[in-house]
């Protein structure tokens, strides 16, 4: 948890409740995401935030001594939502599931868009967090590699397929999802991109189709009927 600062507002916040404070601390979070998602960590600022709460800096400060921790913060709870997400990975895995965790993960990314990409993109950060930004792409492939064998185990890919096949199959499956989530960001408002969801998930699954077996390209073809069609539900609008 980040160093607190010792303030005039931190005597009076000590005597809150434990509930007042995840409250607080869960209401500068949202601000902050919906801040940085805006405008960027360069020109996100502290007194900006407490100015938009109604609170004072040391309100703030109490809870988070730089504005680098309440990224951290955010960075931790994309991860953890994202690992609910990788959690849902069954060894029933077919097409259509792979294509709504592709979605849920597409939306995921865009909900965390200013964080995700100060993290990734940020030569400062990506120097300081080097070791866990390897460990963080491990997962990441390690992931993709277990939806390869997953769809290989139930009949999904064409059994005539090496491992080099499935190798670069999963890379390309893996660039694609990176593509996606880039595009988002770059080509849609937060009002836009709930009715685009539908369309991104199907171009990642894309990286698979030459490596399907039929049952696979048959999957893929309900799917994409479905999409073309406008009969898959979106998600509420990502703020």
């Amino acid at each position: 948890m980040p160093a607190k600062t010792k303030s005039s507002t931190q005597k009076h916040a000590a005597v809150q409740t434990p509930q007042e404070e995840v409250s607080t601390r869960e209401m500068i979070l949202r601000r902050s995401l919906e801040l940085i998602n805006t405008k960027g960590m360069v020109d996100f600022r502290i007194d900006t935030l407490a100015t938009s709460l109604g609170l004072s800096p040391g309100n703030i400060t109490y809870h988070f001594s730089r504005k680098e921790d309440i990224c951290v913060a955010l960075w931790e709870q994309y991860l953890e939502e994202y690992g609910k997400v990788v959690r849902s990975l069954t060894t029933l895995l077919d097409i259509k599931q792979l294509y709504l965790l592709n979605r849920i993960n597409i939306h995921l990314n865009y909900k965390y868009r200013g964080v995700v990409v100060f993290r990734s993109a940020d030569l400062g950060a990506m120097r300081r967090d080097l070791e866990a930004g390897r460990v963080n792409e491990d997962e990441h492939f390690a992931i993709s590699r277990r939806v390869m064998t997953l769809l290989g185990q139930n009949g999904y890919l064409e059994k005539s397929a090496t491992k080099e096949i499935i190798e670069g199959t999963h890379i390309y499956h893996y660039i694609m999802m990176r593509w996606c989530i880039n595009f988002a960001y770059q080509a849609y408002t937060p009002e836009e991109v709930e009715a685009k969801l539908d369309y991104l998930a199907l171009m990642s699954l894309h990286a698979l189709y030459p490596t399907l077996s039929q049952k696979g390209r048959d999957e893929f073809a309900e799917i994409l009927s479905k999409v073309s069609a406008d009969n898959l539900s979106g998600d509420r609008p990502v703020k």
